[in-house]
C-alpha cells in the first residue's frame, strides 16, 4: 500500500487530526508507524572506530595522524602521508549485551559478523619537490552499528494501567465510531487500512482484537475487566548499520602540508522489531461475555537510505614529529524510504458466546482473534529527505623518535541543525522540536601507539561522547543514547615487506534516557502510562585488518 499522501487524504483523516489535537501519546510501542525526530538523530551519528583495526585501537583519534584507511572518513588529508600503495580489508565480530532496570523477558544479547571496511590507496604522483605526492583512495567504511536487543517484564497491579486504556483514549479523542470502523471492510472481508491515519493503526488493531470497544459513544476496555492485573513484557530488537563509500584525494606538499578531500556516499539500513504483550489475571471471574487472558503486539519498522556529503581536511607539521589537523564534514543530504507493519493477536475465553465464535475444548476462541495491518510505504514523492549535522574536527599528535605516538582529537557536531527537507507531512517537520530538544555535542578522543620494535606496535585509546540532548532525564517518545564511553586496544605486526596484520578490541558503553512502553494524556483527564525503564548497552568487538602494500 502506498503512503497516505496527505493528512486530508480522506474525511476520516481530517476529522481524526482535528479532534485528536488534545491527545498526546508516545513510548517505544506507540511511535513506530512513522519516523520520529529521535530516529533521525539516531541514524545521524558516526563513530569512526570501525574502518581499521589501528583506528579502532586508538579510539579513532586520527584527525592529525593519517596514513590509514580510516583517513578517508575522518580527515582525507591523511592520505597524503602514504609512502606505498595499499589494499586492506577489515572484518569484525560484535557482541552486544544490554541491562535494563526491569527483569529481562527474553535474551538481552546479540552478536553479528560484519565488514568494518575495505579500501585501496594508490599513489597517482610522486616528486621530490613541490607537490611531492597525490594519492587516490577508494573504500567503504562502517560508520555506525545499530545492532542490539533489550527486553523487560513487569508485574502489574489489580486495576493497573493497560495499553488498552491508551488505545481507547486515542479512539475517544479522535471521535471515531464503531459503526465507521465496521463499514471499513472491502467485499472480500479485508479491513481498509488505507482509509486510516497510520497514527491510529495500533488503536484500530486493539479494537479488532477485542482490547477496546465503544458503548453509548464512550470508548473503553472491551474484553478486559477494569479490575484485571495487567503484566507487561516487551522486546525491542534493532538490526542494521550505517556505512560510507568514499572517493578521496590526498596531497603532500613538501612533506609539511597535507590537503585532502572526500566525496562520501553514505548508506543507512535499520530495522526495528518491537514486541509487546500483556497477560491478565483476575481475582474472580469478571462479569464479561468474553475474558481476555493475553494479547501479543508485533511491529516492524525499516529505514533505508542513501546520501551524499563532502569532507575537507588539512594536516600541517610545524616541527618534526608534531602534526596539527583540522577537518570539516558537510551535512549529509539523505533520501530515506520507510516501511512499517503491525499485527496483533489475543487469547480470549468465551464466558457467554453470544457472537457464536468457534471455540476449542477449553472454550477459547479458536482461531484466536487476530489482525494485521497493510504495509505502510514512504518512498518516491512521499519519502523522507533530511540533512545531518555539520561536523568539525581538530587534532594534534606528536611522535617521539618514531617510537611513541600520542594523538588527541576534539569533534563538534551540531545536532540542533538537523533539518527535514521533505516528508509525507511537509517540509520543516520537527524543526522547532529539534532546536528545543537537541544541542551541539562534544567528542574527545585520545590514542597512543608504541613501536616495541619496528615490526610490532601496541596501541590503546579512549573516547567520550557527551551527548546532544538539553535534558537527559526527560522521558521522550523513545529512549535516546545520551553518553558513550569507548575504550580500545590492539597490536599491529608487519609480517613482511608487503603484508601486515592488525588486531583490535573495542568496547562501547552507551547510556540511554529513561523511557516508557507507552504513555498518553488528553484534556479530559486521561493519564495512563507504563512503568519507567532505563537501559544501558554494552558492545564488544573483535576487529582484524589485513593489508597488502606494493
Amino acid at each position: 500500500m502506498k503512503r497516505i499522501t496527505t493528512i486530508i487524504a480522506s474525511l476520516l483523516l481530517t476529522s481524526w487530526s482535528v479532534a485528536a489535537q488534545g491527545f498526546e501519546s508516545g513510548g517505544v510501542v506507540i511511535d513506530p508507524s512513522t519516523i520520529t525526530a529521535f530516529d533521525l538523530f539516531n541514524v545521524s551519528q558516526s563513530q569512526f572506530t570501525f574502518g581499521s583495526a589501528r583506528s579502532a585501537a586508538m579510539a579513532g583519534a586520527f584527525t592529525s595522524l593519517g596514513g590509514d584507511m580510516a583517513s578517508m572518513a575522518i580527515n582525507p588529508a591523511g592520505l597524503g602521508m602514504y609512502k606505498k600503495n595499499e589494499v586492506t580489508i577489515t572484518p569484525l565480530m560484535t557482541f552486544g549485551r544490554t541491562s535494563t532496570s526491569a527483569a529481562p523477558f527474553e535474551s538481552n544479547t546479540s552478536s553479528r559478523f560484519a565488514l568494518g571496511g575495505v579500501g585501496l590507496v594508490f599513489k597517482l604522483r610522486e616528486s621530490e619537490r613541490g607537490v611531492t605526492a597525490i594519492t587516490l583512495g577508494l573504500g567503504y567504511t562502517r560508520t555506525a552499528d545499530f545492532n542490539y536487543q533489550y527486553s523487560f517484564a513487569t508485574r502489574g497491579r489489580a486495576g493497573g494501567a493497560s495499553i488498552a486504556d491508551l488505545f481507547a483514549g486515542a479512539m475517544q479523542s479522535a471521535g471515531v465510531s464503531v459503526d465507521y470502523l465496521r463499514q471499513n471492510y472491502d467485499h472480500e472481508g479485508y479491513f481498509k487500512w488505507q482509509n486510516l491515519d497510520p497514527t491510529y493503526w495500533g488503536a484500530t488493531l486493539g479494537y479488532l482484537t477485542g482490547l477496546t470497544g465503544s458503548k453509548d459513544g464512550l470508548w473503553g476496555r472491551d474484553m478486559i475487566a477494569p479490575t484485571a492485573q495487567p503484566d507487561q513484557f516487551a522486546t525491542i530488537e534493532s538490526r542494521g548499520s550505517a556505512g560510507e563509500y568514499d572517493i578521496s584525494l590526498g596531497m603532500n606538499i613538501n612533506n609539511r602540508l597535507y590537503i585532502g578531500a572526500t566525496l562520501g556516499i553514505p548508506t543507512i539500513s535499520l530495522q526495528r522489531n518491537i514486541y509487546y504483550g500483556e497477560s491478565y489475571h483476575y481475582s474472580s471471574e469478571p462479569a464479561l461475555d468474553y475474558r481476555m487472558d493475553l494479547f501479543n503486539y508485533d511491529q516492524t519498522a525499516r529505514i533505508k537510505g542513501v546520501g551524499i556529503n563532502f569532507k575537507l581536511g588539512v594536516i600541517y607539521m610545524p616541527i618534526e614529529g608534531l602534526r596539527l589537523g583540522v577537518a570539516i564534514h558537510t551535512p549529509t543530504y539523505y533520501s530515506l524510504t520507510y516501511k512499517y507493519w503491525g499485527g496483533m493477536t489475543s487469547d480470549v475465553k468465551a464466558l457467554n458466546n453470544k457472537d457464536d465464535y468457534q471455540l476449542d475444548g477449553s472454550d477459547y476462541i479458536n482461531p484466536p482473534l487476530s489482525e494485521r495491518t497493510s504495509t505502510l510505504v514512504d518512498d518516491g514523492n512521499y519519502g523522507w529527505k533530511y540533512t545531518t549535522p555539520t561536523r568539525l574536527l581538530f587534532g594534534a599528535s606528536y611522535s617521539w623518535r618514531g617510537r611513541l605516538t600520542l594523538s588527541i582529537d576534539y569533534e563538534r557536531d551540531w545536532y540542533n541543525g538537523i533539518r527535514i527537507k521533505h516528508s509525507p507531512y511537509g517540509k520543516g517537520l520537527f524543526e522547532g522540536y529539534i532546536k528545543e530538544r537537541f544541542k551541539g555535542s562534544n567528542t574527545l578522543r585520545v590514542g597512543a601507539e608504541w613501536r616495541i620494535i619496528p615490526q610490532v606496535a601496541v596501541r590503546a585509546g579512549y573516547s567520550l561522547w557527551s551527548g546532544a540532548l538539553h535534558n537527559n532525564d526527560i522521558v521522550y517518545s523513545s529512549p535516546v543514547i545520551y553518553r558513550t564511553d569507548y575504550a580500545g586496544a590492539g597490536v599491529g605486526v608487519a609480517l613482511s615487506k608487503h603484508f601486515t596484520i592488525d588486531v583490535a578490541y573495542q568496547y562501547y558503553h552507551n547510556r540511554m534516557t529513561p523511557y516508557k512502553s507507552f504513555f498518553a494524556s488528553d484534556r479530559k483527564g486521561l493519564d495512563v502510562a507504563s512503568a519507567t525503564y532505563r537501559t544501558t548497552i554494552d558492545r564488544h568487538a573483535a576487529i582484524v585488518t589485513l593489508g597488502v602494500r606494493f
